[in-house]
């Protein structure tokens, strides 16, 4: 069921207007990447579809990107990947992404690295990769403070240059009587509100809710390699949340290097932090990229370094000063 509504909303996004927020091309044109938003100017209400769509030539193949739970602040509802063209030689796929804002306003949609390898005999042993940048999307809200002032509304001079007064004063009534009524309609069906205040979560007390939601999903069961991508997605955001780092896509040794330089004019990184923290990402790594298997031990291992990273050691170093409203 929830396959045949996401197939009627990509038809639905088909016919509807869409628009390119960012592309990016491999330097020899033969492997193309960009992503798109449909609607094009999407709306706090409107069900999203973020399409990562890859062109490719058939000389190339393809290791298609992870995604995990959350594309920035959009929670990805869910993902369909399919192949919506072949020709002799190009070939072009679809990656798509039901997303739900949690707010309005400007929303960051993380950069995305494609790696490839050629499969022509002399390059075979060689691999690539191709990142498609950053972007930035606007959720817009159809209800908002002008929409209901009425400091806006002005008369047309023509109105005044009328001669007969006739006119202008069934015109007048016209908007006395219209004004009232709008005016009883708003008190008549305005209901006191029974929304229950935003709870304000620090970041960290947000990263481990997230941390225990992730164990409770009990995905280290089934799907490890996720799993590890979650956990390091957690840490990677608690981080982000902390400093001026924006950078999900680095790798650990880039990541590391980033963060060390975040404190190169403040108190030195604690190099107990830094190696407990390394120890994590690059066991993670294994798992990711090295197909290793850990046992349900390791696993777990893996859930407390995550765990002792946010609790005991970044708060040493860390100011946290903006809170995180919890998402809904």
């Amino acid at each position: 069921m929830n396959l045949l509504l996401l197939t009627i909303l990509m038809i639905g996004s088909l016919v509807s207007e869409s628009r390119r927020l960012v592309e990016a091309e491999s330097a020899d044109g033969r492997l193309r990447a960009s992503w798109r938003v449909s609607p094009a100017e999407p709306q706090l209400s409107d069900t999203i579809l973020l399409t990562l769509e890859i062109e490719t030539d058939t000389t190339l193949q393809i290791e298609m990107p992870v995604f995990g739970s959350m594309m920035g602040e959009l929670e990805i509802a869910q993902i369909t990947e399919h192949t919506v063209g072949v020709t002799a030689n190009r070939e072009t796929k679809q990656i798509v992404l039901q997303v739900v804002p949690q707010r309005n306003g400007i929303t960051p949609i993380w950069p995305t690295t494609i790696h490839y390898a050629d499969q022509r005999e002399e390059l075979r042993d060689k691999s690539y990769s191709l990142t498609v940048p950053a972007a930035e999307l606007e959720i817009k809200s159809k209800v908002t403070p002008e929409s209901a002032s009425l400091n806006n509304i002005s008369s047309s001079p023509d109105i005044f240059e009328l001669r007969s007064k006739k006119l202008f004063w069934i015109l007048f009534f016209v908007i006395l009587v219209s004004g009232l009524i709008f005016i009883f309609l708003i008190r008549f069906f305005r209901k006191p509100s029974t929304v229950a205040p935003e709870s304000v979560l620090t970041s960290q007390e947000l990263a481990l809710q997230r941390l225990a939601l992730l164990i409770q999903s009990r995905l280290h069961e089934t799907e490890v390699k996720n799993f590890f991508i979650e956990l390091t997605g957690i840490v990677r955001w608690y981080i982000e949340q902390q400093t001026e780092l924006r950078a999900p896509e680095l790798t650990t040794e880039e990541f590391l290097h980033e963060i060390t330089q975040q404190w190169k004019y403040r108190p030195a990184l604690p190099p107990e932090l830094r190696n407990r923290l390394q120890l994590f990402l690059e066991s993670a790594d294994m798992v990711k990229f090295a197909k290793f298997q850990p046992s349900q031990d390791e696993i777990m291992l893996g859930v407390r370094r995550a765990e002792e990273f946010i609790v005991q050691f970044a708060p040493k170093i860390i100011n946290q000063k903006n809170p995180v409203v919890s998402p809904q």
